[in-house]
């Protein structure tokens, strides 16, 4: 992330206009910020340098990294070792099929992303790591299902692709420009700045 590009994000993200969901109708207050994955390193960086920014400009921000988290959830319930020897033996299928159960979005990664951001008393929360845990874990998912316990507070997701919102072409969500998905409630982060002039 350019420091262009990291100013222009702080100044929409700190907007008050956008904090309080002006302008969106009653849709949920989902944005989707896309990113080309041989940036990711720098992308990385730059979403943590804009939520320290944020946070000393006092917006709490909750970072949700969905690999970090996928992680630290198998090590505490000590499953990470053996899912690295079921990997040598089990078919990857199966072991596929076997993550999606353990690592539910209904009863797993929505309530771990809901938590986090009032532990933290968010005003955004900002997800990240999409591509790390695909295809056990599928952002779209993760969205339809995180709008009943999370809509009163502007959710930022950094992803390695493209999100194409066209009535003619549809509404899609393309990780690493390869794999598609639909997705109809996210905003381009992009066209809020064309709305608005920062």
């Amino acid at each position: 992330m350019d420091q262009n590009r990291l100013e222009t994000l702080f100044k929409i993200l700190s907007d008050p206009r956008f904090l309080q969901k002006e302008g969106l109708s009653n849709e949920v207050p989902y944005f989707i910020e896309t990113y080309d994955i041989r940036n990711q390193t720098a992308e990385y960086r730059g979403i943590q340098a804009l939520a320290r920014r944020l946070e000393s400009a006092g917006i709490p921000v909750a970072v949700f990294g969905l690999y970090d988290f996928v992680i630290e959830y198998f090590k505490a319930g000590n499953e990470l070792e053996t899912l690295f020897e079921a990997e040598k033996t089990v078919d990857k299928a199966v072991l596929l099929e076997e993550m999606i159960k353990m690592l539910s979005v209904e009863y797993v990664i929505v309530p771990a992303i809901a938590d986090r951001a009032r532990e933290r008393e968010a005003r955004l929360v900002f997800l990240y790591q999409a591509g790390e845990v695909y295809p056990y874990l599928r952002i779209h998912e993760i969205l339809s299902i995180l709008q009943t316990a999370l809509s009163d507070r502007p959710v930022i997701v950094f992803f390695p692709g493209t999100y194409t919102t066209s009535y003619r072409d549809g509404f899609k969500l393309s990780l690493f420009g390869t794999q598609t998905a639909r997705y109809y409630r996210a905003f381009k982060l992009d066209d809020h700045l064309v709305r608005r002039t920062y």
